[in-house]
């Protein structure tokens, strides 16, 4: 009897060693078709799902911003489901000052909803600090402009009672002052007269050549002389009527100078 129970347990235990050999490879089927379940997921999310939320409408292509202000800016964000954040300010000589110079995404890229935009204002151009040139001669007064990041864009002649010919007598604008980086200066070179060197003369009811003999007796520049005519039919032809600068009145040989004449027509 003894033979037959040792035989019976021998056998119950191949059973129960089978049973868990098939128990095991169960369950790694179950682990394996999860896993299987999962990666295929995750394919046709990839190429069949996201594309076609990609494509339902849901899209949402970024504004260009760029040139407006954060108040015209943000509604137009916000009507597109999108915010936006600044992130500094810079200076810019192509934007104007509080405007939008920078943003990120760029305008075009395709977002979702919610996303930020992030932008960068415009302080305008960057102030430079313009030098004092007065006195200076033209020479050093450019240099000293251009070493200053600035331009001399014209030279005007002045009449100076202080300054000699060909020193800077004026400048536009003044110096000692922050000043936009794409300010031009003008610089006014004196031209050896004085300001106020002659009185000027009186000219009304002389003849046109005896007037014009008395400005160039007095060394006006004649290139500056004007005419106009008026017609008066109860004085000469030719005679003057008004003047500019007035009878009498301080001034300088290098002034424009204009005359009324009259005609008879």
């Amino acid at each position: 009897m003894a033979e037959p129970l040792k035989n019976m347990g021998i056998g119950q235990s191949g059973e129960y060693h089978s049973f868990n050999a098939q128990k095991k490879k169960g369950f790694l089927f179950i682990i394996l078709a999860f896993l299987s379940g999962c990666a295929a997921f995750i394919v046709i999310m990839d190429t069949v799902i996201m594309p076609l939320y990609l494509r339902s409408g849901r899209e949402i292509t970024s504004p260009n911003l760029v040139n407006k202000t954060i108040e015209e800016a943000t509604p137009i964000a916000r009507s597109l489901h999108l915010s936006l954040v600044e992130d500094s300010r810079d200076f810019n000589d192509l934007v104007l000052r509080d405007a939008i110079a920078f943003q990120m995404p760029a305008a075009g890229t395709i977002l979702k909803p919610g996303r930020r935009i992030h932008v960068v204002l415009s302080k305008g151009p960057k102030p430079l600090h313009i030098p004092i040139v007065i006195g200076k001669s033209i020479r050093d007064a450019e240099n000293e402009i251009k070493d200053a990041g600035l331009e001399v864009i014209d030279k005007q002649w002045k009449a100076s009672d202080k300054y000699v010919r060909g020193i800077v007598a004026g400048q536009y604008p003044s110096g000692d002052q922050e000043v936009p980086e794409t300010t031009g200066v003008i610089l006014f070179i004196a031209n050896g007269r004085k300001e106020s060197n002659v009185v000027m003369p009186n000219l009304i009811d002389l003849g046109m050549k005896a007037a014009m003999d008395t400005l160039s007796a007095y060394k006006f520049n004649m290139e500056k002389v004007t005419i106009q005519k008026e017609e008066a039919p109860n004085l000469l032809p030719d005679t003057v009527i008004d003047q500019h600068p007035d009878p009498g009145s301080p001034t300088n040989t290098s002034v424009d100078v204009d005359l009324v004449i009259s005609t008879s027509k």
